[in-house]
């Protein structure tokens, strides 16, 4: 079953809600010039990443290296399918993914979406961490040790996540 999600912009279109201009303008400011259809440089993505992702930017920055490489070195993954950070397809959450390939993992329309339905999975695992631990966690580090065998279970993930997440949060403070 593929699940369609709309994009702020096209929520306030279909719902016609008076902050329509704001939320327009919001996406336009952070995505103009941008071809959705082509995979942006990691600077480009914080860019945009921390309208989206907020405190968690440089996990999903981190995550995105690691899983589909930095700027020029793209994973066959993420320029055929737009998937970003090796997302499988979700037996049950939302998502943006509109298909999945023969071995499961998420294929979406372009990148940004792909952006979009990893900020889901990422509410997902805080809501988790949260209920688990009653409190919010404090970093991406704990955030990394929370994910760690549900994400990914390679010792080398979590060793090269802590490396990589204290890379971005230096270059792109």
């Amino acid at each position: 079953m593929v699940i369609f999600f709309l994009t702020n912009v096209a929520k306030a279109a279909v719902l016609g809600t008076s902050d329509t201009a704001k939320i327009e303008a919001d996406t336009a400011d952070v995505l103009k010039g941008l071809d959705l259809q082509k995979v942006p440089d990691v600077a480009t993505l914080h860019k945009v990443a921390k309208k989206y992702f907020g405190k968690w930017s440089y996990l999903f920055l981190a995550i995105k290296i690691e899983e589909s490489g930095n700027n020029g070195h793209y994973s066959w993954l993420s320029t055929t399918h737009y998937n970003l950070c090796g997302m499988r397809y979700p037996k049950s959450r939302r998502t943006y993914a509109i298909g999945s390939t023969n071995t499961n993992y998420a294929i979406f329309r372009n990148w940004f979406e792909c952006m979009l339905d990893f900020k889901l999975y990422l509410d997902n695992v805080e809501t988790k961490f949260v209920a688990a631990n009653k409190r919010v966690p404090k970093d991406e580090f704990e955030m990394i040790d929370y994910m760690f065998n549900s994400f990914n279970h390679f010792d080398k993930w979590k060793k090269d996540m802590i490396i990589l997440t204290k890379h971005v949060k230096k270059r792109y403070k």
